[in-house]
């Protein structure tokens, strides 16, 4: 529930406010935001409607060539994005495009230190984990300035109850006494305006007509179901 806590806290509340997550985010999102969150998937996920209910706000995207006008979007969330992108740069430079000059980046990734990142079992056990130096210079190389880096899910990846019981009190002490065992990682960037790095310009890709044998379906390392499954207890 932190998790979902941090996100809401991180959107933009502008009435004409665009706020988009990439990746995997259903776990983490409230159907009642205002203004409505879009959820763009990679086609690796398949489809996967968002809300259960309502009108979709869901779409299956290619992380290399986002449907979105330049310097777009006030608030991006990356969740389940970055650490499973065979491409992580060209990912961060279509962030940087479609995202204005005043935006934010929120990107949450398994932390290489965590406990949540042995645990295959989980969502943030399964891709490429990150130090939070790794990432500080990842998001740099690409036209982000860090401007706040925490750490979450202190509980251990275990579905015990006594663990369910005191995991609040578990997120408080770990927070506070070894902040650098939390399970994610979460890093909150400026776009940099004046930065050498960031694509102004769509990449361009050819794009396949896709039949009913080849439509996308979940696949890698964990499926969508899967997540859905694991995260919804963050």
């Amino acid at each position: 529930m932190r998790l979902r806590r941090t996100v809401g806290d991180f959107w933009s509340r502008a009435p004409n406010a665009c706020n988009v997550a990439i990746g995997y985010p259903p776990p983490v999102l409230r159907t009642e935001e205002r203004p409505p969150v879009l959820s763009f998937t990679p086609m690796r996920l398949g489809p996967r409607p968002w809300p259960p209910k309502g009108p979709n706000r869901a779409a299956l995207v290619n992380g290399r060539s986002l449907p979105l006008q330049n310097v777009q979007l006030d608030r991006l969330l990356l969740l389940h994005a970055l650490e499973f992108d065979p491409s992580p740069s060209r990912l961060l430079d279509e962030c940087w495009r479609v995202l204005d000059g005043a935006g934010r980046l929120l990107v949450m990734v398994p932390n290489r230190n965590g406990l949540w990142a042995r645990a295959e079992k989980t969502p943030f056990g399964h891709g490429r984990p990150f130090s939070r130096g790794q990432l500080r210079k990842l998001l740099a190389d690409h036209g982000f300035k860090p401007v706040r880096a925490q750490t979450a899910l202190f509980t251990p990846p275990a579905t015990l109850g006594l663990f369910l019981r005191f995991g609040p009190q578990i997120e408080r002490i770990g927070s506070n006494w070894s902040p650098g065992i939390g399970g994610v990682l979460v890093v909150e960037a400026e776009k940099n305006l004046y930065a050498p790095a960031g694509k102004t310009s769509r990449v361009k890709s050819r794009t396949a007509v896709v039949t009913g044998k080849l439509s996308p379906r979940p696949s890698g390392s964990i499926s969508a179901g899967s997540m859905a499954e694991r995260t919804e207890g963050s």
